[in-house]
């Protein structure tokens, strides 16, 4: 994808968002496609009592909600930058031009649509684990950042309650597997992974 990204600055404009910043919102029709270049992008759905459920977190560089912006169709869900975020944006009719001309854009196209499938198919997984199968997922795909980590944010892209995160943190320390410092998960045994 990366080897894409200059032809695709000429056809699109580049812009940039701020923390906090939202992207789209769910329901809004597509007007553009979007690359993530720089910055990290939560994607959310409200839920009936108007709280945020995470449902995924994109990292660059990639697409963004490429499926609603090729089939037209309203966003599912919607997007917010949890970072600062430069974004590259190009219109539809454009980019659905180049996949057309270019086979090989094409198949790199199909390719990130098939990550999302496979992103997709672990949120289905996870939905049917308990919350300590859940925890002990997300702390191996996440090692390198546990220190900048909070538990709330922990929580948040877990999407269970701080309270329930914290009964199975509090169950952990008891087993001296982990501790916390400062709000942060410290691995207290080396072999804390096999033994969760």
């Amino acid at each position: 994808m990366e080897d894409y990204i200059k032809m695709l600055y000429n056809i699109g404009y580049k812009r940039f968002y701020h923390k906090e910043e939202t992207l789209f919102y769910e329901g809004e029709n597509p007007k553009n496609l979007f690359v993530l270049l720089k910055g990290k992008i939560s994607l959310y759905k409200s839920t009936e009592d108007n709280k945020e459920k995470t449902i995924h977190q994109i990292s660059s560089v990639s697409f963004i909600a490429e499926m609603p912006t090729f089939l037209n169709i309203p966003y599912p869900a919607s997007a917010m930058c949890i970072e600062e975020c430069e974004v590259l944006e190009i219109g539809i009719k454009t980019f659905k031009r180049l996949c057309q001309e270019d086979s090989n854009f094409c198949l790199s196209f199909i390719a990130s649509l098939c990550n999302k499938i496979k992103i997709l198919e672990n949120h289905i997984s996870q939905n049917s684990k308990t919350i300590e199968e859940k925890l002990k997922d997300f702390l191996l795909q996440n090692q390198a950042s546990l220190p900048t980590l909070t538990q709330k944010q922990i929580a948040k892209n877990l999407n269970i309650s701080p309270e329930s995160l914290s009964r199975v943190l509090k169950n952990l320390k008891a087993k001296n597997l982990i501790k916390t410092q400062n709000g942060k998960i410290i691995f207290m045994d080396t072999k804390f992974i096999n033994n969760l």
